[in-house]
């Protein structure tokens, strides 16, 4: 059960003091509030953080970070898309392959790896006078 309620992100983003035994789980209602709730806790000490989302949507939000300034080694540690490749399709499904990568993190399983999407920084082509 809660002993807080947050009415804000930022009241929570404030008080919320993630360590190295925390485990933090994005799922909010769409991208903005991912890039907000993420681009806090990449800078936290939390063992896990996991976002949930397909692949694409994963990438735009580390994109939009990047050029709010985080370094793409920031999203080293993030866990996203969440869960498990166990074939889930349902809700329940999705959730049960959620809670086996948490206890994977746990138990430092090496299945618990896999999941981190890889992102890479791409430098913008720079052109000079006369190249097209």
């Amino acid at each position: 059960m809660a002993h807080e309620i947050f009415t804000s992100y930022e009241d929570a983003f404030e008080k919320i003091r993630p360590n190295a035994s925390s485990y933090l789980v994005i799922v909010t209602r769409g991208h903005k509030e991912d890039m907000r709730v993420l681009g806090w806790a990449v800078r936290t000490e939390a063992r896990y953080i996991g976002m949930i989302g397909s692949k694409r949507k994963v990438l735009s939000v580390y994109k939009a970070l990047e050029n709010d300034g985080y370094k793409p080694e920031e999203f080293e540690r993030v866990y996203a898309p969440m869960g498990l490749e166990i074939g889930a399709l349902s809700p329940e499904e999705i959730a049960v392959s959620i809670a086996a990568e948490l206890v994977a993190v746990r138990r430092n399983a090496a299945a618990a790896a896999h999941k981190k999407l890889k992102y890479e920084a791409h430098a913008s082509p720079i052109f000079q006078t006369g190249d097209r």
